[in-house]
């Protein structure tokens, strides 16, 4: 690149620029997945109460289901040279195509969002004479200058990031097994539920697919030949292990001290009671990240606002998406866990039939000509219409109320059998990539 500062934002990349290595998927799914939004979830498993191989079983199962869509999408990168949200042109057109963009660069406002309370949180625990808004500011400026630079910093952020993490999650999880006594007391006390189960599985797969629709945005750079099967590996194992790993470590913090707030602050004070330099690692390891996994929020965020309106550049879209995400962690704020809990479920609902429908287009029908993004139909009705009948067929397993924190009161007769599980985008993630295989070949 002529400029250390990446001057493409969702234009395809050209031969000449194609550079990269196979690797760099691996550690930065690795190292945006090592945070405390992972680990916040933790403390939801605890409370499920289940034994521990069926936690084992929806932890392993929930992650490798959703980090092997993750590096499925990841491997359309090469091919199409385009950012995810783009390559989504070439299933369901140019036009077809823009409310998927809307609702995407609404997703990542809201990680962004959760992401920069996070940090924000760190910094105030750390100097309580820092106001909340104050240190999300903070938080926020770091990020944005990363993502401003752009894909090649990005990568090398989060290289050194997922060594760093990977140190600081180390100690954590050593220390949080510490005390097996307080382990067995859960043990103890746990029995299986079938919907707990199935909350478990959908708690644990909605985080990690929810980073399908950014995929390609950080694979899209590397040479057209390089290997899908090495690009699906390495960033499905990176986001595995991270998310696992993350996950394990905020349920035994949950286990050794009994608080399942799933606040970042409850780690430090953890930590901080086996000497001041291990809450010092805590401290560095939440806000580190929170910047890991905030940069790819933002940065995805603006070329998702390019996916809708083309005529702004790529730091108008940072600035833009910046405030008003900066705005929305302000207000989220003040009530992190339900905030972040009811965000988390409510994605699932446009993603998975979306995912369904481009993974079909590119694996089993071959549609790989990149100048379709640009060039293509404006709306392909028959990918639209998989879609839309495959979500409305999931509707009965939704249970709205808990997605969206009692906002939209509404528990579909299915989710409601099921204790509350909302198993929805399963349906419609099947529903939606079957009536498109169906419907396309006609």
């Amino acid at each position: 690149m002529t400029s250390i500062i990446e001057r493409l934002g969702i234009e395809h990349i050209p031969d000449s620029m194609r550079h990269g290595r196979t690797m760099y998927q691996f550690t930065l799914w690795f190292a945006s997945n090592l945070t405390v939004a992972d680990y916040a979830l933790g403390p939801i498993l605890y409370m499920l109460g289940l034994p521990i191989p069926w936690l084992v079983l929806a932890l392993v199962l929930g992650n490798v289901l959703g980090g092997l869509l993750v590096g499925l999408l990841a491997a359309m990168g090469p091919t199409y040279g385009y950012p995810q949200i783009m390559i989504s042109r070439a299933a369901y057109g140019r036009v077809g195509n823009l409310p998927f963009a809307v609702a995407n660069w609404v997703s990542t406002l809201g990680w962004f969002s959760v992401n920069a309370i996070i940090g924000g949180y760190i910094i105030n625990y750390v100097d309580p004479k820092i106001p909340l808004y104050a240190a999300i500011l903070i938080t926020v400026l770091t990020q944005f200058i990363i993502a401003l630079f752009g894909y090649d910093i990005i990568h090398r952020s989060e290289y050194v990031l997922s060594m760093v993490l990977g140190v600081m999650f180390a100690v954590s999880l050593a220390l949080s097994l510490s005390k097996p006594h307080l382990l067995s007391t859960y043990v103890r006390n746990a029995s299986f539920n079938p919907f707990n189960f199935a909350i478990a599985l959908a708690t644990v797969f909605s985080y990690i697919m929810s980073w399908g629709p950014y995929a390609s945005d950080y694979s899209r750079y590397l040479p057209e030949n390089t290997s899908r099967l090495r690009i699906i590996a390495y960033a499905a194992l990176g986001g595995i292990l991270a998310s696992l790993w993350s996950e394990v470590v905020g349920f035994a913090v949950s286990a050794a001290t009994g608080n399942t707030s799933g606040l970042p602050t409850v780690l430090v004070q953890f930590m901080s009671s086996y000497g001041i330099a291990y809450a010092i690692i805590a401290i560095i390891a939440l806000f580190l990240g929170a910047l890991a996994a905030n940069v790819l929020n933002i940065y995805t965020n603006s070329l998702s606002a390019l996916a809708v309106y083309n005529r702004a550049r790529r730091w108008q879209a940072l600035v833009a998406g910046a405030v008003v995400g900066t705005l929305m962690a302000v207000l989220g704020g003040l009530n992190f866990v339900g905030y972040y809990e009811g965000f988390l479920l409510f994605l699932d609902y446009w993603i998975t039939p979306w995912i369904g429908i481009l993974l079909v287009m590119f694996y089993v029908n071959k549609t790989r000509d990149w100048k379709l993004v640009e060039n293509g139909p404006k709306v392909i009705w028959k990918a639209l219409l998989a879609y839309i009948i495959g979500l409305l067929i999931s509707v009965p397993f939704m249970n709205l109320n808990a997605a969206t924190g009692g906002l939209i009161p509404f528990t579909g007769p299915v989710a409601n059998a099921l204790g509350g599980a909302d198993i929805s985008y399963f349906i419609s993630f099947i529903i939606a990539s079957i009536i498109y295989l169906i419907i396309a070949q006609k």
